[in-house]
């Protein structure tokens, strides 16, 4: 997805900073995970390299509000001593080095909160292909810290609760980003993504949390995951790669010109009357000025599947962060409509979610919603 300005500067709110810790290495680094906001949508700046996602669903046809509110709770607990840096939880074998660990909930449970928010998808291209428990999820559980056996030793802990409450996992995926500078990393067909982010506020970003109701200080997740066709994406040359994404390959600017942090200009023609960045392109096509739209803050991660006896297949998990889940449709609905990148991206998933508001000793997690 493609947005326009920067984020940038830490949070001001109790809840920004990095802690120093030491232990074997010179210096690590913890994420606080109390505060206004949950960590692991704008802090870090810089998303953690590993990631391990997984959506449960209750076994139960009908939620229990008083259920749901015990089990956050004792999420949040969890949540706190997995992240906290000395003692060092017994389940992790190293320091929690940058791990988050995000809860967001489904239709199901906002609907036992009480709350009218929409945070159902509608169907995209591709969703009826897509089975319907990888379409829904009433937990979304986000893992992320710089080193895998951390974010699999932490999710296993929170597995083990969710399934003791009697919640099911729906799918999960195991993500990766290369080093990058920021929220912009490589994707897997080799072009920095992430470039364009909400503009900043006090560091917080712009248009991302909700700002009234029960739900303030949460947000509206999307994740859709893709396989990517990076086999037939290589056989195009360099000059058509870069038409699919309106951007340089090697630095990352708008083919209209400048830098990596340029702002594309979609006006600029060539001498012949042709658009510098493609009818087509990625650039172009999910521009929010095509559809009136305020800018979601993305935080994805690539995959990679090998499977014995079949090719390896790379994918993305495309997750976006916006205070109102048609910025995201309407963008994605354009996409379909006119971007080249979607004939090489087939989704096997997805799913929408409000990401529960902060929360500390005094204020349980998800405690707004379920007093």
């Amino acid at each position: 997805m493609v947005t326009v300005g920067a984020v940038g500067g830490g949070d001001p709110e109790p809840e920004g900073a990095h802690a120093p810790v030491s232990g074997g290495q010179s210096q690590i680094t913890t994420v606080d995970p109390h505060g206004v906001h949950q960590a692991g949508t704008h802090r870090p700046l810089t998303p953690p390299t590993h990631l391990s996602l997984h959506v449960f669903e209750s076994e139960r046809s009908a939620l229990s509000a008083a259920d749901l509110a015990a089990t956050l709770t004792e999420l949040g607990t969890v949540i706190s001593a997995l992240t906290m840096p000395e003692p060092r939880h017994e389940r992790l074998s190293a320091p929690p080095v940058d791990l988050t660990v995000q809860v967001g909930v489904g239709p199901r449970v906002v609907a036992a909160a009480g709350l009218t928010l929409d945070v159902r998808l509608p169907e995209f291209a591709g969703s009826d292909a897509i089975p319907a428990r990888l379409r829904r999820g009433d937990l979304i559980i986000s893992v992320a810290a710089r080193h895998p056996e951390i974010s699999v030793q932490a999710s296993d802990v929170v597995a083990e609760l969710l399934t003791a409450a009697g919640f099911t996992p729906s799918w999960s995926q195991l993500g990766f980003r290369p080093q990058g500078e920021g929220t912009i990393a490589a994707n897997p067909l080799g072009f920095d993504d992430g470039i364009v982010q909400p503009a900043t506020a006090g560091g917080v970003p712009e248009h991302v949390y909700l700002d009234e109701g029960p739900a303030k200080n949460g947000t509206i997740g999307v994740i859709r995951r893709f396989v990517l066709d990076t086999a037939a994406f290589a056989r195009l040359d360099r000059d058509q790669q870069e038409h699919v994404f309106g951007r340089d390959k090697a630095t990352g600017a708008p083919l209209s010109g400048g830098t990596r942090d340029t702002d594309v200009n979609l006006g600029t023609k060539t001498a012949t009357g042709e658009y510098l960045v493609p009818a087509g392109s990625h650039v172009r096509a999910a521009h929010p000025s095509f559809t009136g739209s305020t800018l979601m803050l993305r935080r994805s991660y690539g995959y990679r599947e090998s499977v014995d006896g079949r090719l390896d297949r790379s994918g993305l998990l495309f997750i976006s962060f916006q205070d109102d889940l048609e910025v995201f449709s309407r963008t994605q609905s354009r996409m379909d409509r006119e971007d080249r990148l979607m004939e090489f991206a087939t989704a096997t998933a997805e799913v929408a979610f409000l990401v529960l508001p902060g929360f500390d000793a005094e204020r349980p997690l998800g405690s707004t919603l379920f007093r």
